[in-house]
């Protein structure tokens, strides 16, 4: 390819300035090619310029090489940043399917086995030596005043 169809397809996936400057003490130019890409770009790579220093003649016979090959890594790396793009975007998903699974499961009503199920126990007032000769409705009565009544009660009578 010529150096205008390298640019061209380099320009295709970045917006291109070119900086070139001249050295009349040495004989030398500097070119610089710096891509700005035409979509968010998250890898910096892909920002990094080409800047090449030679004399005349050795940019018109190797420019253009110099040109294919930067512009197959930015492709390359180019193709890298979205396939990496794609890989984390995908765990991302599965990381917030997995949490939402893990939500969904913790609020669910845990599920008893037959063998675990929990017994109903009807609460019974401590028993003291004295209170166990005494009927069970001598220890309802004994129990009603120390419920709220102020009434005595005969106990023995």
């Amino acid at each position: 390819m010529t150096m205008f169809e390298e640019l061209h397809a380099l320009a295709s996936s970045a917006t291109l300035t070119m900086i070139v400057s001249a050295d009349d003490k040495s004989g030398r130019m500097t070119v610089h090619v710096i891509p700005k890409p035409k979509k968010d770009v998250d890898e910096p790579a892909l920002t990094k310029a080409l800047s090449l220093t030679a004399t005349p003649q050795e940019f018109d016979a190797g420019f253009v090489e110099a040109l294919r090959g930067y512009r197959e890594v930015r492709h390359s790396l180019a193709e890298q940043a979205e396939a990496t793009k794609e890989v984390l975007e995908a765990a991302k998903l599965a990381s917030v399917k997995r949490a939402g699974d893990a939500a969904s499961k913790a609020a669910r009503p845990a599920t008893s086995k037959p063998g675990n199920q929990p017994t109903e126990t009807t609460a019974r007032p401590a028993s003291t030596p004295a209170a166990d000769d005494e009927t069970e409705d001598e220890g309802v009565a004994a129990a009603a005043p120390a419920a709220g009544g102020s009434a005595s009660l005969d106990l023995f009578g």
